[in-house]
């Protein structure tokens, strides 16, 4: 298969034993509409040739997927057939169990998958499966006011326009296109303010109170060829905050045409990176936009603070032979 990711996955690389018993979790709810019967087709793919598999479907709530802990446990390999969304709500346990993951994309955007080449071909898979070749990759927590425990991700997260333009495109049914975002964003142009925040990284103060538009990434796939974070990557164990102060209308009407367009935004922003960031508010904020989902389901109040981490275990990515030697 052709890798048609953007960017190229580093990380630790690690061979594992040829994975026998599989779990092969799907959303139901995804975009394509299609993922039980695709799990489905999966299970009956790789029990012809001759491993175990069980398939389940996942949970809306994260406290939900905590009896999989067992299931997952007594697999060699997890099979997420969804979207992002379905990945993050699952990383804890993928880093718990130690239990390697690959994704059938099935979402809207599905980065996790396309970041890996890891296509909707089940002869992919099985060749990934024969190989065992792993990544090991780190993940981001989001902690804080208002939030119980941590929360996973593994894109990105962001405040701001972002938010509100994912929650427009929450609104719409079936696949979601280039064009649906663009349409998205600039009705959310009339409602655009961005957040007043104060910012620490690794207990260092990089920005006091000031407007702008603010990224925290751990994989430069966010927005695909917009490369709004391009040093991000899951393989260095740090976070990148991208933050573009003062930012404008018409920085959002220039990120809608490069994106039809599949090029670079170009735009200046300021980059800080490290383990631990502290992001304060000074006024009210959109909710986050995280993974590509509406975070929370209201506005975070003013002279809140949320932080941002590091996991300090890794997951592991089953990845394609035919991806090039990471480092």
């Amino acid at each position: 298969m052709k890798n048609e990711s953007t960017f190229l996955p580093k990380g630790t690389l690690i061979t594992i034993p040829s994975p026998q018993k599989i779990l092969i979790i799907f959303n139901p709810i995804s975009s394509a509409g299609n993922t039980e019967s695709l799990a489905h087709e999966y299970g009956r793919f790789l029990a012809h040739h001759g491993i175990a598999v069980e398939v389940c479907e996942s949970k809306k709530k994260m406290k939900s997927y905590l009896p999989l802990e067992t299931a997952m446990t007594g697999h060699d390999l997890i099979v997420v057939v969804g979207g992002d969304g379905t990945v993050r709500k699952l990383l804890p346990l993928l880093s718990k169990t130690d239990t390697p993951v690959y994704m059938v994309p099935g979402g809207n955007e599905s980065l996790f998958a396309h970041s890996y080449g890891m296509s909707a071909n089940p002869k992919d898979l099985l060749r990934a499966i024969t190989d065992g070749r792993c990544l090991e990759q780190f993940y981001g927590l989001i902690s804080g006011n208002g939030i119980q425990g941590e929360k996973p991700f593994f894109i990105m997260a962001s405040m701001g326009f972002d938010s509100l333009t994912i929650k427009l495109i929450g609104k719409r049914k079936g696949p979601i296109s280039d064009s649906a975002y663009v349409w998205s964003g600039l009705n959310a142009l009339v409602f655009l303010h961005h957040p007043i925040v104060t910012v620490h990284v690794d207990g260092q103060a990089v920005i006091d109170c000031q407007s702008g538009y603010v990224i925290v990434a751990n994989s430069a796939a966010y927005a695909r060829n917009l490369q709004l974070v391009p040093t991000a990557s899951p393989s260095l164990k740090k976070l990148v905050l991208g933050f573009l102060p003062d930012a404008k209308r018409q920085h959002e009407l220039i990120k809608a045409l490069r994106m039809l367009q599949h090029k670079p935004a170009g735009f200046p922003l300021q980059y800080f990176s490290g383990e631990s960031i502290s992001l304060t508010l000074h006024s009210p904020s959109y909710p986050l936009q995280v993974d590509g989902d509406y975070f929370r389901n209201r506005d975070i109040e003013a002279g809140s603070t949320i932080k941002f981490s590091i996991s300090q275990k890794p997951i592991k990515v089953l990845i394609h032979t035919d991806l090039p030697p990471c480092v």
